[in-house]
């Protein structure tokens, strides 16, 4: 067990994890984990999925809600988790994302073709709906 949780500290050291992305690293290493191994990394706060939902949002202020709560879903945060990180954050419009890009970038309006496939690539991966993202565009394309 002492292997096992120094291992866990070992990975929490580099990057924070949700409960469920852990206990899949951990099981690949070493088969069964022991629940008092998890218990004790909750309990001292090392893992924290309410902590790790939060700093994900955070870390990606441009991308759409829906994309944040597909990733977080994925790495095996509680529903509710998910409603509150995503709820106590500010999400800017496609057009306020878009301009920054553009800014960014030193695009000016009207864009060439190849940028405004750039940009329709950048904002489909950050989450925003394709027929959205065209609308948006359209109005600064030649």
């Amino acid at each position: 067990m002492n292997e096992i949780y120094h291992h866990a500290l070992k990975l929490l050291q580099r990057k924070d994890y949700t409960k469920r992305q852990l206990l899949e690293k951990l099981q690949a290493k070493f088969g069964k984990v022991p629940e008092e191994v998890v218990e004790t990394l909750l309990s001292k706060r090392f893992l924290n999925d309410r902590r790790y939902a939060e700093n994900f949002v955070a870390k990606h202020p441009d991308s759409h809600p829906s994309w944040i709560r597909q990733a977080l879903e994925e790495a095996g945060v509680e529903q509710q988790v998910i409603d509150h990180a995503v709820a106590i954050s500010h999400w800017p419009s496609l057009r306020d994302v878009l301009k920054a890009k553009m800014l960014l970038w030193r695009l000016c309006p009207p864009l060439e073709r190849r940028d405004v496939a750039r940009l329709f690539r950048l904002l489909s991966r950050l989450g925003y709906p394709e027929e959205d993202i065209r609308e948006e565009l359209e109005q600064f394309h030649e």
